[in-house]
């Protein structure tokens, strides 16, 4: 079993990351809002902790897998993820595109509309996850998660422009937090590359 894994992020697309550890590139998981937060980092030594396991039906060819998280913290939010019924790795991976702390302040405030705008949660999932793990998350709510995005004037403005464009308010803030990582920071420019990055997404999805 790997816990703990080392090396160079190489690149970085579609919720996976390669990492160069010597002379060996492994292929790492890792959910959004660790994505986004990678952004910055290629060609830079990364440390992700990791969960392994077996990808395939039961009885045919099956493929060994690893996800990947900053903190040992974050991997075990992400086990207790994995307790609800329904909630399979690759489905657990699409539903955090929020950091680990802001989803255990939605899940503990019973916020069961906000948490069925993540991917993959409608609404009787996150009414199925709230009434599983509420009372459980206390130890990953930090004064992070009470500010989400730690927001600077720029950015709460481009999210309201995208949020008055129809855009719902937590993809909005995903965005914004996206194009930041990629050293934007003028309003304007947050809008035009969020739009730009949610318009690529579109016709990946179409594809």
């Amino acid at each position: 079993m790997i816990s703990r894994i080392r090396g160079r992020l190489v690149s970085l697309s579609d919720g996976k990351a390669e990492l160069k550890c010597g002379l060996i590139h492994y292929e790492v998981m890792v959910p959004g809002y660790l994505e986004a937060e990678l952004a910055s980092q290629i060609d830079q030594p990364v440390e992700f902790f990791t969960l392994d396991f077996l990808e395939g039906a039961a009885g045919s060819q099956q493929t060994p897998r690893l996800v990947g998280f900053a903190s040992d913290q974050e991997r075990k939010f992400f086990e207790l993820l994995l307790k609800v019924p329904g909630m399979g790795i690759r489905t657990s991976l699409r539903v955090l595109k929020i950091a680990p702390s802001r989803f255990a302040r939605i899940v503990e405030s019973g916020e069961a509309a906000m948490l069925s705008e993540l991917p993959g949660i409608g609404k009787k999932s996150a009414e199925r996850i709230i009434a599983e793990l509420r009372g459980k998350l206390e130890q990953f709510v930090s004064a992070e998660a009470l500010r989400p995005m730690a927001l600077g004037e720029d950015e709460i403005t481009a999210v309201s422009v995208l949020v008055n464009l129809g855009i719902r308010r937590m993809e909005a803030e995903e965005l914004v937090k996206k194009v930041r990582a990629k050293g934007v920071s003028s309003r304007n420019d947050l809008v035009s590359g969020a739009l730009k990055e949610r318009g690529r997404k579109t016709t990946e999805v179409i594809r």
